[in-house]
């Protein structure tokens, strides 16, 4: 069979290209996987909340553990901004770190997964934390979720039955609130 002889012009482009195109794959993280749409291999800033829902707690309104306010000066009923990270892996596979602020609702603990089953708990860390005399000495203060099937957006993870020690003193006391998980990836930087 004869051999077909390509222009050397030709074949320097062909390389060219070739090296552009393994250059963009190592610099986007080694993989063109994107779990989320916009979103590529690689860490990003997100906003990310948990919270007990308002027919929950004694203030009536949502109480976000990742918002600071405390009563009676504050209450932490709104949620935060730009607060958590999310880490995109070269398999697709979407990690959610959100720290837990909130020493008034103190979480002591979740379920393995979400009740829907879309979202589970890979890793919890904890701190140390004064409560009143009887209270717990420790509380979970990040959470890391695997949060590769779930949607985020408008979509609400509930995690329940979760424990948490209400740190106020008109309603202290180990309680056992549903925490719920809401993310949003359009603001992810």
């Amino acid at each position: 069979m004869p051999r077909t002889s390509v222009p050397r012009r030709d074949r320097t482009f062909s390389i060219a290209v070739a090296t552009l195109l393994a250059a963009s794959a190592v610099l986007s993280g080694g993989s063109a996987a994107q779990a989320t749409p916009g979103l590529n291999v690689g860490t990003h800033t997100v906003s990310a909340n948990v919270y007990v829902h308002a027919s929950d707690t004694p203030i009536g309104l949502n109480a976000y553990v990742t918002n600071p306010a405390a009563p009676p000066l504050g209450y932490p009923s709104s949620p935060v901004v730009g607060n958590a990270t999310l880490e995109v892996q070269p398999d697709g596979t979407e990690l959610l770190t959100v720290p837990l602020v909130n020493t008034t609702f103190g979480v002591l603990s979740f379920p393995a997964a979400s009740a829907e089953g879309a979202v589970s708990v890979v890793e919890t860390g904890t701190t140390a934390w004064k409560t009143a005399s009887g209270g717990p000495k420790t509380r979970i203060s990040t959470v890391t979720f695997d949060v590769t099937d779930f949607a985020g957006g408008a979509a609400v993870a509930t995690f329940s039955p979760s424990q948490e020690y209400a740190n106020f003193f008109l309603y202290r006391g180990v309680k056992q609130w549903d925490l719920n998980l809401v993310w949003d990836t359009t603001t992810a930087r």
